[in-house]
């Protein structure tokens, strides 16, 4: 995760929030090896979830050797494995079922404990 160690170490602003006490409940997550605290609601809301982990941003906020990072960990196929790896991200992002439903959407339903 070398590529992305400064976006899980980079300490979060942490802004009023709606309670007036301007702080919010973070929760542990182990990604990889890596342990990060991560806002509850980003974890649990699934509209802020969807918000975040989107296509969007995938094309416009992560940088070319984030994506690049990331990729490494999609399937690999042998012809055309870059063109078929962005139609796996797009079925991905648009909640397409794989096998036994959409990782991201399983996902976030475990992030909740549903």
């Amino acid at each position: 995760m070398d590529s992305l160690d400064h976006m899980l170490t980079d300490p979060l602003e942490l802004g009023p929030c709606g309670d007036g006490h301007g702080t919010r409940i973070m929760e542990d997550c182990l990604l990889g090896g890596t342990r990060v605290s991560l806002p509850e609601d980003l974890l649990e809301d699934p509209e802020i979830f969807f918000d975040v982990v989107s296509l969007s941003t995938w094309q416009e906020v992560l940088s070319d050797s984030q994506r690049e990072h990331l990729q490494q960990f999609l399937p690999h196929f042998p012809e055309d494995s870059t063109e078929q790896q962005n139609q796996l991200i797009l079925a991905l992002f648009s909640g397409e079922n794989f096998r036994f439903g959409n990782p991201l959407h399983i996902a976030q339903k475990l992030f909740r404990g549903a």
